[in-house]
């Protein structure tokens, strides 16, 4: 597929189709993401991009959004996971930039009015699958830009659909771990400077550090968090944050907190298995930093995962319960929902000030529905179609395998299964380095498997290479077979038919393993999440959040599903509504996943 690009926006015909969805399986791409992501490991512990922004943006200041609000209080956006596949990525920000959406619920029940937000927050991953300028460009600025053009050079921003002279509407963004993985310099270009003229698309950007606290009416804050790649605080950013809560915030003020990861479920994971994840700097904030000035925490937001899933307090002490929402649906692959237990979380018992006792939620909603989530897993047996240059790697790992095993047997044939059979052990005894490569391989699958318990990653690790050898042992007694049939003539001629074929072979017969293997280790193991969704590279069950302030401080939060995103677009004719230059040419019909979560006013 073509790329969009800039000068086709002044085009008169039909728009391009956009970037397709990223191949995560693609060799290429594995390689260049799996360095990317070793070099931002080992570079992210030496190098934290973070103190700069911090020495060179001294003043603590909050950003002051009381002004920016309408009669009807402020409305603010936030979305995670974007800059993927053009069409997803595109369905959102078109979502965002209408004046109106009328969002649907329950069958007849009158929709809910919204309009567009005076504030958009991208919560992380804002381009996939490694950041750098060109890649922002492609990924994520065109498709808002084209959503919502920038006003004219030199005229005040006007929003003729509202009937009055509004201010520009602001954005402001947290890092997630792609964003990282080059320092976070495309980050900062883009979001936290002045370069560009502090423009995207129609919106505004104002943030001088890659974390930020917004001052919202009804005695609100908005609390942008960057934890780099480690899960971890820098103490600028907590200095920043304590000097804030003593100085700008008053009893009785709430929080939305930001994440980059949705910290609850990562602990609830490994402590289940055994292992721990580090949440203790981000309650350390709620607990240490807001909790003294009178401040509450009473809604926490995250991305990282894919899917919607919102947990809410049980049983809270005073006021209405806490909400942690997971919500990574702007544009990147579907997670599953099917794939871990996670209907009960608790918090970190060291963390939680003594006496008091850890606080639980419970799973209140997840999106896909997780009867949905497990049917989409069966996309993996079309794992080949859907994956074609991942056949590579089991071609040459079957082939080098192969070549292996024949020359230790003199290339001798076998004419039956049982035969081929003896021929395999005769090459062990032959070829003790055989044994030695097979390990190797083993291994590395057992390194491959998604799990922190060592019995289940040996064991499923082993299993998977089985499956792998057996396949191998078919497509190799059956490429001997074949190449003696096909080419009995010199032996070159018949190795060479002989070592197409096992290549063939082994890049079908190895992809449908490797689908089968990510089907069964999701749908009866819960593991192996990431990978099984991601090969399936689906556009569709997409969603952001419509957050509401009202004047009184009432707070509601609209979490928007659009469970098909079109394919098909057209340019933007003169009699349409919308300000955006490409319009759905296909049904375009955003609803509720379910009913407004409403935080009462003090």
């Amino acid at each position: 597929m073509r790329q969009m690009s800039r000068a086709d926006l002044d085009a008169h015909d039909a728009p391009p189709a956009g970037l397709p969805m990223v191949g995560w399986f693609d060799p290429a791409r594995l390689l260049r993401t799996g360095l990317a992501t070793l070099v931002s490991k080992l570079v992210g512990r030496r190098s934290d991009a973070r103190v700069t922004l911090a020495l060179a943006a001294e003043a603590r200041t909050p950003y002051d959004l009381r002004d920016a609000a309408g009669a009807d209080g402020l409305w603010l956006d936030y979305v995670c996971d974007t800059g993927d596949g053009w069409n997803p990525t595109y369905a959102i920000a078109y979502a965002l930039a209408q004046p109106r959406l009328d969002l649907h619920g329950a069958p007849g029940a009158p929709p809910h009015v919204t309009r567009r937000a005076d504030v958009l927050v991208f919560g992380g991953d804002q381009v996939y699958p490694a950041p750098s300028r060109a890649e922002y460009e492609r990924r994520l600025v065109l498709p808002y830009a084209t959503a919502f053009p920038p006003p004219a050079p030199r005229r005040p921003y006007a929003d003729p659909d509202l009937g009055s002279r509004r201010s520009r509407p602001q954005v402001y963004a947290v890092p997630g771990n792609h964003d990282w993985y080059d320092g976070l310099s495309a980050f900062i270009r883009l979001f936290c400077t002045d370069v560009g003229g502090r423009s995207f698309g129609g919106w505004r950007t104002r943030q001088a550090r890659s974390y930020f606290a917004l001052r919202l009416p009804g005695q609100w804050w908005l609390l942008g968090v960057d934890s780099q790649l480690q899960a971890d605080l820098d103490t600028p950013q907590i200095e920043y944050f304590r000097e804030i809560a003593e100085r700008d915030m008053q009893p009785g003020d709430r929080a939305i907190l930001c994440l980059s990861q949705p910290t609850w479920v990562y602990a609830h994971k490994y402590r289940r298995l055994g292992g721990r994840f580090d949440e203790t700097d981000l309650l350390y904030l709620r607990e240490q930093v807001f909790a003294p000035r009178g401040v509450e925490v009473s809604v926490f937001l995250a991305g990282d995962l894919h899917h919607y899933r919102r947990h809410e307090e049980v049983a809270p002490a005073d006021g209405p319960p806490i909400q942690k929402i997971t919500a990574g649906g702007g544009g990147a692959f579907v997670h599953p929902t099917h794939d871990e237990d996670v209907e009960r979380l608790v918090e970190d018992p060291a963390a939680t000030p003594q006496p008091a006792q850890p606080r639980e939620f419970a799973l209140r909603a997840s999106y896909p529905e997780p009867a949905i989530s497990r049917r989409l897993a069966w996309g993996n047996l079309l794992f080949a179609w859907r994956n074609p240059t991942f056949g590579l790697v089991p071609a040459l790992l079957y082939s080098i395998t192969a070549w292996l095993f024949a020359a230790s047997v003199e290339y001798r044939e076998a004419g039956d299964p049982l035969e081929a059979l003896e021929r395999t052990g005769e090459a062990f005894l032959r070829a003790p380095g055989l044994a030695l490569w097979l390990g190797l391989v083993a291994a590395l699958f057992v390194v491959f498997t998604d799990t922190a318990s060592k019995p289940y990653k040996v064991l499923g690790g082993l299993a998977h290479a089985a499956a792998h050898g057996t396949a191998l042992f078919f497509v190799g007694w059956g490429a001997a077979l074949a190449a003696n049939a096909i080419a009995p003539g010199p032996p070159l001629a018949t190795f060479a038919t002989g070592g197409l074929l096992v290549f063939a072979g082994g890049w079908a017969l190895g992809s449908v393993v490797t689908g089968l293997y990510l089907l069964v280790s999701l749908n009866a193991f819960g593991r192996h999440s990431e990978e099984a969704f991601s090969s399936l590279r689906i556009e569709d069950w997409k969603h952001f959040l419509r957050l509401h302030v009202a004047p009184d401080g009432r707070l509601t939060i609209y979490p928007v599903r659009i469970d098909r995103v079109p394919r098909r677009w057209r340019r933007r004719r003169a009699e349409d509504p919308s300000p955006s230059l490409v319009q759905p040419s296909e049904p375009f019909e955003p609803g509720l996943i379910e009913p407004p979560i409403v935080v009462p006013p003090r």
